[in-house]
């Protein structure tokens, strides 16, 4: 079994293998993530745009001035992203910018270190050795968003990892059934296997309880997904309308990734279309806003405290 001390060692080495993400060039909030991410590396000095030029393109000989202009309006593209974070964060947002060098703050607040444990989370490849920590705390805080967005009056529960359902997959289904006062599809529900202990991709379900015993009710279904293919995982939970009979209104499906999708000129979401109409989204900037759980003594300020204090020079 592999230490803390190893697993973040292997951490910050990761980012020497990508000189380059593989993203296409319209996923520019995922560049910055990346740029981003190789500001916390680089901690002391922070990254500029020479240096991402340098990362990304290198010595590039270019045979005709379209194709530089093309990779300068394309990097300036990724830092005019960065100014709109600046603003769009402000005071939660873990670095700062003076239009020539991107520097993670020398005083962390709780809330910049959500950030950049969001941002952690959302780059597994880079944090593989730590995957199992940063999802399991990201279904917790996914948890406690839910929690505080809901009604005071309101009802959420876990019903991944963390969950107090027991049992079977069919067994969790079926408490969860009467914890909603909703009857089953028990064909729909037969031809799950009984070897199967998984939740069957729901993370944390809440509702809003009547006191009259009537099903009719507003329920929350959510998916936690930290995976850059977060869209395939979007019919996980609609598989639960086949399980519960929900009674004149459909649940509002619901989903928790830890990227910051806000594009705040549109009023909407970069890369809408890989969104599926009906659904809710907390994206890193929903997620900060409502957060209000300590979180210090967590495994991921863990892992940030120390990726950002661990020496360089021992790398």
């Amino acid at each position: 079994m592999m230490t803390f001390d190893e697993k973040l060692r292997n951490s910050i080495n990761n980012f020497d293998n990508i000189t380059k993400p593989d993203y296409t060039r319209n996923e520019l909030n995922l560049y910055v993530d990346f740029v981003e991410l190789i500001a916390t590396k680089y901690v002391e000095d922070g990254i500029t745009l020479a240096d991402i030029q340098d990362r990304f393109f290198g010595e590039k000989d270019y045979s005709n001035a379209e194709q530089r202009d093309k990779d300068e309006n394309f990097l300036q593209s990724i830092f005019l992203l960065v100014v709109e974070r600046v603003l769009l964060y402000d005071d939660h947002y873990p670095f700062v910018y003076d239009t020539t060098t991107l520097k993670v703050k020398s005083d962390l607040t709780a809330k910049n270190k959500l950030y950049i444990s969001l941002l952690f989370s959302s780059k597994l490849n880079l944090f593989k050795d730590f995957k199992t920590e940063l999802t399991t705390e990201f279904e917790i805080i996914s948890y406690s968003v839910l929690r505080e967005f809901l009604p005071n009056n309101s009802i959420v529960k876990e019903f991944g990892k963390n969950t107090a359902y027991t049992g079977n997959a069919i067994g969790k289904i079926r408490q969860l059934a009467g914890d909603l006062n909703l009857d089953i599809n028990e064909y729909e529900l037969s031809c799950v296997s009984e070897r199967n202990q998984q939740e069957r991709g729901l993370d944390i379900v809440g509702w809003i309880p009547f006191d009259d015993g009537c099903k009719n009710k507003i329920i929350f279904l959510g998916q936690c997904a930290c995976g850059k293919e977060y869209e395939s995982k979007q019919h996980d939970t609609r598989r639960f309308e086949q399980y519960l009979n929900f009674y004149k209104t459909k649940p509002q499906h619901t989903m928790f990734i830890p990227y910051s999708l806000l594009n705040v000129r549109e009023g909407k979401f970069y890369h809408s279309d890989l969104i599926e109409n009906d659904f809710l989204i907390f994206e890193r900037k929903r997620i900060i806003e409502l957060h209000n759980q300590d979180l210090d003594s967590s495994e991921s300020f863990t892992i940030v405290d120390n990726f950002l204090t661990y020496p360089r020079s021992a790398i």
